[in-house]
């Protein structure tokens, strides 16, 4: 509802918004409110991805896979989860990790049931060295950003210095013709990854990827608007992913795609 428009409804709604408020800002009405406003954008997707359903998030990224022996970029593999959920639905896939935390680099390394590549680096705009700030090993909210979220505000991060490649560097390196699904999870750090991207985004040869959004890129200071025109100048059609699985398309962007509560999970295909 806009209530600068002119309408017999939206007069009404003005004037009893004086009456409405003073009720909704009782004390208990106001944290049922805040509850409520939560829960409902949790169902629609918005904040719900801090691993809630990851069995959706892995399908929703299998079903984009259009060919055999597919070539996926896990980007922040930490212990490697999706990558096993990810070669259960798809075996003859061709997996790298990409993972800058030494801990969670052994841990990797001695999982012998999982059959993907270990690329023992961070992705980022470009290549050297950073600050991987973490709470501890195979700590899932590590970043290379420092974390001042208050839902992390108990955690005490310490800095470990780790090593950096791009996107551009690492397919020309692996000899890769096309990057089937890429998917990042670096805690505030996905516009960088994607700025590092330029080259194999330009060529259009990813064809499908998934990224988070949400308290992280307070941290690293980047908009949903940044995302959307890299990618819709990319041609890449986005939708949001929900807790069952299914895909709400964004079809334009609004400035409530801005929403830092939490984790959301997008989804970006090429058209």
């Amino acid at each position: 509802m806009n209530l600068n428009e002119p309408s017999p409804l939206n007069r009404a709604a003005k004037a009893a918004a004086p009456l409405l408020s003073s009720v909704m800002t009782h004390p208990l009405l106001s944290r049922l409110s805040l509850a409520a406003d939560a829960y409902f954008n949790f169902l629609l997707g918005r904040g719900s991805g801090t691993g809630w359903d990851l069995a959706s998030e892995v399908a929703c990224a299998a079903n984009t896979l259009g060919r055999d022996h597919a070539v996926i970029f896990d980007v922040g593999a930490n212990r490697g989860e999706w990558s096993m959920m990810m070669q259960q639905l798809k075996p003859d896939s061709r997996v790298y990790m990409f993972e800058p935390s030494p801990d969670c680099q052994a841990i990797l390394s001695s999982r012998g049931e999982l059959k993907a590549s270990l690329r023992p680096v961070g992705l980022s705009e470009t290549a050297g060295s950073a600050q991987l700030y973490s709470s501890g090993p195979t700590d899932g909210s590590a970043s290379l950003h420092e974390r001042g979220e208050t839902y992390f505000s108990h955690l005490d991060y310490k800095p470990v210095s780790v090593s950096l490649s791009t996107v551009d560097h690492e397919v020309e390196a692996l000899g890769i013709d096309r990057i089937d699904f890429m998917k990042l999870d670096v805690e505030g750090h996905e516009l960088s990854v994607l700025k590092g991207a330029k080259n194999t985004l330009k060529s259009r040869r990813i064809n499908a990827l998934a990224f988070e959004f949400g308290s992280g890129n307070i941290n690293s200071r980047t908009f949903f608007r940044d995302f959307w025109d890299l990618l819709n100048e990319a041609g890449f059609a986005i939708s949001r992913i929900t807790p069952c699985g299914r895909l709400l398309p964004i079809q334009t962007y609004y400035e409530d795609l801005e929403y830092f509560r939490g984790v959301s999970n997008y989804l970006a295909v090429l058209k």
